[in-house]
């Protein structure tokens, strides 16, 4: 007996008495082939369901896309700033203004008034958010030359739709800018091996008055100084200043002290300050002496006119 197959199905017996308890499915030559409704239904559902979660696959690795490149795009601006205050270019500061959907690079003291100004909308699936600069406001300001701020911080650039998914962008003191936890190693000058400085000059401090600490040209802060003269010897120990929000930590000693002669030793380590300072000494005839003087970037230490020679331990 010949029976004809379906091509591509395979054939099931069933018995005659129960042929036509199968409607939905088509019969030839006694047997059974093709689907019914219900397995149609389920393989539509499961390639929906496939469907739906690449979907969602993909749009969430859009969005975390859209986050890296604008986090990063953030801090290219802030970077440029930076970069345009530290050159004199316009011989004003230069600053960005954060917003939530935005960011605005300018030339000037503030985004008000500003002679030069560039805004780049973010994406509508990105926020910034959480802004926590010092001074409270929503501006990071880059002093000429230097490059310093006044106004470092953080703030957070997420997905709206989803904010545990963000990008935590971090300003210091000096004008750096980088995502937060991943701070750029210090380089150049700024080592562990270039904090220390010795000056070995022909004069005494025996019988000098105070020690005069001028932080960025404008702001002297003057610390006696102790035991009482003729002294033999002298530490400052470490002395904590605030300058411009930003704590600076500078100790100055004696290696070695006479009436006539005196090395001394200045601890300015970068990690710990950022702030430009000229460092002199009142003698007991009251003319201020000047030693030495830190850029804020820790580049560059000159010798002042008392200085005498400085040498590197």
């Amino acid at each position: 007996m010949k029976n004809n197959f379906q091509k591509g199905f395979t054939p099931l017996e069933v018995s005659p008495d129960i042929k036509s308890g199968l409607p939905l499915r088509r019969r030839r030559n006694g047997l059974l082939t093709g689907f019914t409704a219900l397995e149609i239904a389920i393989a539509v559902g499961i390639v929906s369901l496939l469907g739906a979660l690449s979907m969602v696959s993909f749009m969430n690795a859009r969005r975390v896309q859209d986050l890296v490149t604008a986090g990063n795009d953030i801090l290219s601006v802030l970077r440029l700033a930076h970069e345009k205050a530290v050159s004199g270019q316009g011989e004003d500061p230069w600053g960005v203004r954060l917003e939530s959907d935005a960011y605005r690079i300018f030339q000037g003291h503030s985004h008000a008034g500003a002679a030069t100004t560039t805004t780049y909308a973010l994406p509508s699936s990105i926020e910034i958010a959480n802004i926590s600069l010092a001074g409270g406001g929503q501006e990071v300001v880059f002093r000429p030359i230097d490059g310093m701020t006044g106004q470092q911080g953080t703030f957070t650039v997420r997905v709206r739709a989803s904010a545990a998914q963000r990008f935590e962008v971090t300003i210091d003191p000096s004008g750096r800018a980088y995502q937060t936890g991943t701070a750029p190693a210090l380089t150049g000058a700024r080592s562990v091996d270039t904090r220390h400085r010795t000056f070995t000059f022909n004069w005494g401090i025996d019988d000098a008055a105070d020690i005069i600490f001028t932080f960025n040209g404008t702001d002297p802060r003057t610390v006696a100084m102790a035991p009482a003269v003729p002294r033999a010897a002298y530490d400052s120990q470490e002395l904590t200043f605030v300058v411009e929000g930003a704590t600076q930590i500078i100790r100055v000693h004696a290696l070695s002290l006479t009436a006539g002669a005196t090395t001394l030793s200045i601890d300015r380590d970068c990690r710990k300050n950022n702030q430009k300072v000229k460092i002199a000494i009142r003698d007991s005839d009251a003319i201020v002496k000047d030693i030495a003087t830190y850029a804020a970037d820790c580049r560059t230490v000159t010798t002042g006119n008392f200085g005498g020679v400085m040498t590197e331990p």
